[in-house]
């Protein structure tokens, strides 16, 4: 390979067996030794995103770092529950380490080391990163701003919210038609774009600012009402991988926040976790990555600064 290879493979089926996808990322070989897995879980609430919106400096500096990277879509509510995007996310893991090693051995001649598996995510991604960090054997995971203790009920995402941009976004009762789009009849929504600028507003966007505006989130992403099954820090114990938190100091976004950022770190510690960080990056709000100049025009800026420090984590973790 003389460039970065981007391939695009399937890992499992929906319930309409629709393939589920993951892209796959990797750089040119520095040396025959066999390569660690970073999985990396997309952003958007698990109402929006898709591995596209991974912002590609990060993709990159792994890749430099020796990893082979692992973005997979994951299905989206209302057409499953929060639940079982986790399942997926933990297929995907499970996929990462018995297929693809096979796969990109035969079609590119690169090798994967299925011991030095580590996870990160942005947002709700960050909070499947964590629950991997118990439920796997991850050597560490990394959650940049992750949505926290959606079990507790006293917590901003189950409130309704006048921050921004969430107080500029109108009421939004979807239509038949709205409704069809949001969930369609032949296959079950694993990726979607971002409402943000410059992208024009789509029935699930709008209907994913209604939903976190009127403080909906909880009851449209696991309508059973099992908040645990979304929410790993009811399931923290001492045997969970090193965990970082990079989180900006502004974040107003429900369920995400520094107050709750530093309450995880401190029930890390105190269950035993044996490595637990917290990055706080100064006057960041969420997804505060996402602005291109980040780690491509701007990398001493104290965001990629921090990105760094997340991505670092990850690869003095593993043995390269």
């Amino acid at each position: 390979m003389s460039t970065m290879t981007s391939i695009r493979l399937p890992y499992k089926q929906d319930t309409y067996d629709k393939p589920l996808f993951a892209d796959v990322h990797c750089a040119p070989a520095s040396s025959p030794s066999p390569r660690p897995i970073a999985l990396i879980f997309h952003a958007g609430g698990l109402l929006v995103g898709g591995s596209t919106i991974v912002p590609k400096a990060q993709i990159k500096y792994l890749c430099n770092h020796g990893f082979v990277v692992v973005i997979p879509n994951y299905r989206l509510a209302p057409q499953v529950s929060g639940k079982r995007s986790f399942d997926d996310c933990e297929d995907a893991c499970d996929w990462a380490i018995a297929h693809l090693p096979e796969i990109l051995e035969k079609q590119h001649d690169v090798k994967l080391d299925t011991q030095q598996v580590v996870a990160m995510g942005h947002s709700s991604g960050g909070t499947i990163a964590m629950h991997l960090a118990g439920a796997k054997s991850l050597k560490a995971a990394t959650a940049f701003y992750p949505s926290l203790y959606s079990s507790d009920k006293s917590t901003s995402i189950h409130q309704p919210t006048t921050a921004p941009p969430f107080c500029f976004a109108q009421d939004f009762v979807p239509s038949d038609q709205d409704k069809i789009a949001i969930s369609p009849a032949d296959h079950q929504v694993s990726e979607f774009q971002l409402g943000a600028p410059p992208a024009v507003p789509q029935a699930r966007n709008k209907w994913q600012m209604h939903v976190l505006k009127h403080g909906l989130w909880a009851q449209t992403v696991q309508p059973d009402g099992n908040l645990a099954a979304v929410d790993p820090m009811t399931r923290v114990s001492a045997n969970w991988a090193p965990i970082m938190i990079v989180q900006g100091e502004t974040d107003v976004v429900p369920g995400s926040g520094l107050d709750l950022a530093q309450r995880a770190q401190q029930e890390l510690k105190a269950a035993g976790v044996r490595e637990v960080e917290l990055e706080v990056v100064p006057g960041a709000g969420h997804m505060f990555d996402l602005a291109p100049e980040v780690g491509t025009t701007d990398v001493t800026g104290l965001k990629w600064q921090a990105i760094a420090k997340g991505l670092d984590w990850l690869a003095t973790h593993t043995s390269m």
